[in-house]
Protein backbone atom coordinates (compact mmCIF):
# COMPACT_ATOMS: atom_id res chain seq x y z
CA UNK A 1 0.00 0.00 0.00
CA UNK A 2 2.69 2.17 1.12
CA UNK A 3 4.45 1.41 -2.59
CA UNK A 4 1.43 2.32 -4.70
CA UNK A 5 1.41 5.44 -2.22
CA UNK A 6 4.98 6.89 -3.20
CA UNK A 7 4.57 5.05 -7.11
CA UNK A 8 1.71 6.72 -8.41
CA UNK A 9 2.76 10.51 -8.39
CA UNK A 10 5.73 9.45 -9.68
CA UNK A 11 4.36 7.27 -12.39
CA UNK A 12 1.89 10.63 -12.70
CA UNK A 13 4.74 12.87 -13.01
CA UNK A 14 6.38 11.43 -15.46
CA UNK A 15 3.27 10.62 -17.71
CA UNK A 16 2.48 14.34 -17.63
CA UNK A 17 6.72 15.61 -18.39
CA UNK A 18 7.12 12.78 -21.41
CA UNK A 19 3.50 12.51 -22.56
CA UNK A 20 1.13 15.56 -21.91
CA UNK A 21 3.29 18.04 -21.42
CA UNK A 22 5.18 18.21 -25.01
CA UNK A 23 1.89 17.12 -26.68
CA UNK A 24 0.64 20.40 -25.62
CA UNK A 25 3.51 22.42 -26.40
CA UNK A 26 3.72 20.39 -30.21
CA UNK A 27 -0.07 22.16 -30.39
CA UNK A 28 0.78 25.25 -28.58
CA UNK A 29 -0.73 25.18 -25.91
CA UNK A 30 0.01 24.53 -22.07
CA UNK A 31 1.49 27.87 -21.53
CA UNK A 32 0.68 28.81 -17.76
CA UNK A 33 3.28 31.44 -16.43
CA UNK A 34 3.40 32.16 -12.62
CA UNK A 35 1.28 28.82 -12.24
CA UNK A 36 2.31 26.23 -9.76
CA UNK A 37 2.90 22.48 -10.85
CA UNK A 38 -0.28 21.77 -9.72
CA UNK A 39 -1.79 23.93 -12.03
CA UNK A 40 0.38 22.86 -14.75
CA UNK A 41 -0.66 19.99 -14.38
CA UNK A 42 -4.62 20.20 -14.35
CA UNK A 43 -4.34 22.64 -17.48
CA UNK A 44 -1.98 20.72 -19.12
CA UNK A 45 -4.56 17.50 -18.62
CA UNK A 46 -7.35 19.35 -19.95
CA UNK A 47 -6.12 20.85 -22.85
CA UNK A 48 -4.34 17.51 -24.39
CA UNK A 49 -7.93 16.10 -24.02
CA UNK A 50 -9.00 18.97 -25.65
CA UNK A 51 -7.14 18.99 -28.42
CA UNK A 52 -7.18 15.17 -28.93
CA UNK A 53 -10.68 15.39 -29.31
CA UNK A 54 -10.35 17.76 -32.11
CA UNK A 55 -7.86 16.02 -33.68
CA UNK A 56 -9.70 12.78 -33.20
CA UNK A 57 -5.87 11.24 -31.22
CA UNK A 58 -7.32 8.19 -29.65
CA UNK A 59 -4.20 7.35 -28.20
CA UNK A 60 -3.98 10.90 -26.27
CA UNK A 61 -7.27 10.68 -25.38
CA UNK A 62 -6.94 7.03 -23.91
CA UNK A 63 -3.74 8.18 -22.15
CA UNK A 64 -5.95 11.33 -20.39
CA UNK A 65 -8.26 8.53 -19.50
CA UNK A 66 -5.14 6.64 -17.58
CA UNK A 67 -4.24 9.45 -16.09
CA UNK A 68 -7.55 10.18 -14.35
CA UNK A 69 -7.44 6.62 -13.33
CA UNK A 70 -4.30 6.80 -11.85
CA UNK A 71 -5.16 9.94 -9.86
CA UNK A 72 -8.23 8.01 -8.87
CA UNK A 73 -6.52 5.47 -7.27
CA UNK A 74 -3.89 7.51 -5.46
CA UNK A 75 -7.01 9.15 -3.89
CA UNK A 76 -9.03 5.67 -3.13
CA UNK A 77 -5.38 4.55 -1.56
CA UNK A 78 -5.04 7.69 0.02
CA UNK A 79 -8.35 7.22 1.51
CA UNK A 80 -7.48 3.55 2.43
CA UNK A 81 -4.02 4.45 4.43
CA UNK A 82 -5.90 7.43 6.66
CA UNK A 83 -8.92 4.78 7.33
CA UNK A 84 -6.41 1.96 8.21
CA UNK A 85 -3.99 4.18 10.10
CA UNK A 86 -0.49 4.18 8.26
Amino acid sequence: MIFLFLFLPVLIALLWLFSLRPYCRKNGKGYTPGANIGATFWIDWQEAGEIAKQKGDEGMLMLCRVVLGLQIAWALVFVIMVSVGF
